[in-house]
Parts: structure tokens; sequence; C-alpha cells
């Protein structure tokens, strides 16, 4: 009988007696673990708890396959061309928005706040997802607001330095450029991001605060949006640096859903804070409840989070 050797996740921890896809799993995910190794028969057996007549024949298989290759010279293996088809399929069967709706009412349940997804869509940031509401409002109606400073900050703030120098220049005025690019910076350090509560900006991003009249010309309407936009980009929005002790009158707090590339694929927020004062140790800890809650859906999508040394990015070259 075969003695599985100790180890776990790629084969140097746990590995136990199982099936023939259990076993191909386990030399995946060795594989994988190591891309810039090569393995040989006897190396994969060992470290997989296999016989070596076993591995043979899973690594045999699997080599017909394409999924993985062996090298003619050294005989040794690695992961296969076919996997680059088989994980652009899998990045294409679900997004982090097919994960969202309980990850939103866990965190309405756990704050009596409420709770959205955005997504950048071309140039505008827009809900696509909720949960929660109370008081009148309704967090259903979609909100879309154009992607500038200080809007969107969540979407940037792990950029490479191009997308970041883009998106400032899409600002409204002169004067949200140095406040929105010194929150970067904070906003990568502390892994959410605090917006201030304006009478603005609860127009914007909460309609049924402010419903427009019955009848209102059209272009009226357009231009008191036009308004409130300039007058939010004008105003220190987001939070630079929470004092624990300090109070504010904040509005939402949001986080990133990294995509496998290392993206933000989408910003969870919660709101409903508009009306009150909180500390920023409240703050914070709200904040890290999101952020959690973000990586969770990082977590579920296969996501990565960038490393915070070294912002902004350079643009990569090939």
């Amino acid at each position: 009988m075969r003695t599985d050797a100790p180890g776990g996740r790629g084969c140097d921890s746990v590995a136990r007696p199982a099936p023939g896809a259990d076993r191909s799993v386990a030399v995946l995910e060795l594989l994988a673990a190591h891309p810039d190794e090569r393995f040989t028969l006897s190396e994969v057996a060992r470290r997989c708890g296999l016989n070596k007549a076993t591995a043979h024949a899973l690594l045999s298989a699997l080599t017909d396959h394409g999924v993985l290759l062996r090298h003619p010279g050294e005989k040794r293996y690695s992961l296969g061309p076919r996997l680059i088809a088989i994980g652009d399929a899998a990045r294409r069967g679900y997004t982090a928005l097919d994960f969202v709706p309980p990850v939103l009412d866990d965190l309405v349940a756990a704050t009596g706040l409420w709770a959205r997804a955005w997504q950048l869509t071309e140039d505008h940031v827009m809900s696509v997802a909720w949960a929660g509401g109370r008081s009148g409002r309704d967090p259903s109606v979609t909100v879309r607001l154009p992607w500038a400073p200080p809007i969107g900050a969540l979407f940037v703030a792990w950029g490479d330095e191009p997308t970041i120098e883009a998106w400032l220049a899409r600002a409204a005025t002169v004067d949200a450029v140095g406040p929105a690019h010194e929150a970067l910076p904070a906003i990568r350090r502390e892994g959410f991001a605090v917006t201030m509560a304006s009478p603005e900006w609860r127009a914007l991003v909460d309609p049924a605060a402010e419903p427009e009249r019955a009848g209102t010309d059209s272009a009226a309407v357009e231009e008191a949006r036009r308004a409130r936009l300039l007058a939010v980009a004008r105003q220190p929005l987001i939070v630079p640096h929470l004092e624990d002790d300090a109070t504010y009158g904040a509005s939402d707090v949001g986080a990133p859903v990294f995509g496998p590339s290392g993206r933000v694929e989408l910003v969870i927020s919660l709101s409903g804070l508009a009306g009150r004062t909180s500390t920023g140790a409240e703050l914070r800890a709200l904040g890290r409840r999101v952020a959690a809650a973000g990586d969770e859906l990082t977590s579920a999508v296969g996501g990565q989070r960038p490393g915070a040394a070294g912002w902004p990015r350079r643009a990569a070259t090939t």
C-alpha cells in the first residue's frame, strides 16, 4: 500500500490516497507553485506521494493532452500550453459580479447600512448591484458618474503611471487634481477610501435624497447635474488620512475587488453615513470590514492584489 508523503497544496503539504482526479490536481498544483522549475518523474512522485508507476501513467496522460510538457533531453516536466486556453476560459466563466449579492447582504446585516457594487465602464463609474436601503432610499436606482477626479479614485489607485495621469487629465477643474493625486497613496496604504458627505455628492449618488421635480426641463436637470459635479470636484471628497479620535461627516466607505490581472474589477461600498458624524476609528473599522469583503470577492475569482511597493507603477513594456 502507498504511504502518502506529508504536505498540502502543491504536494508539499498534505497528500492523501485519492482517485485520479485528485492526483492530477496535486501534480498541477505542484508545477503551478514552482513555475520556473521543471521536475523529473522521481521528483513528482516523491513530492506528491505517488509510486513511480502511478506517477508515470499520470504524467504521460497529461502530456499526451498538452496539459504538461516533457523536455525531450532533460526528461523533466512543466505546465503545458493547453492550460493557457483553459485559464482564459475560466476567467470568462465568472466575474466578481457573480459572487457579489451574498457579500453585500452580509455587509448590510453586519452594519445596518446599505451596500453597492460599482464597475468602471469605459469612461463612467456605474452602480451594478445593491443591497439594503432604508428611510425611503432606493439603492436599486442605477447611478452613473463620470470617471474624473475625485470620482473613481479606487479604480485608479493601483493603476500604472499612464492610467493615473489619464484619470487626472479628466478633471473638470484644476482644483481637483492635487487632492485626488494626494489621496491615492493613502488609499493603497489603507486598502479602502472614505468619501466625505456634501449636499452635492449626496444628490449625485443617492437620487432619492433629492428627487428632481416631475416635468422639469431636461436641459435644466443636466445643468444642475453638471453644477453638482463641478462642486464635488472642488471639494476635498476623499479623506487623505484618518485620525482615530477626530470626527468626520462621511458619506461612503469603499474598497476594491481585484481581478486575475491585478486590476480593480469592482468597487464595493457602504453608504448611509451621511447626516451623522463618525470617528476615525469607527470609519477605519468599517473600511477594514469592506476591504475584507473585497478580499473575499478577489479570492473567489482568483484575483490578486498588487504589491504596495514601487507606486505608481510604470507602464508595462514588451
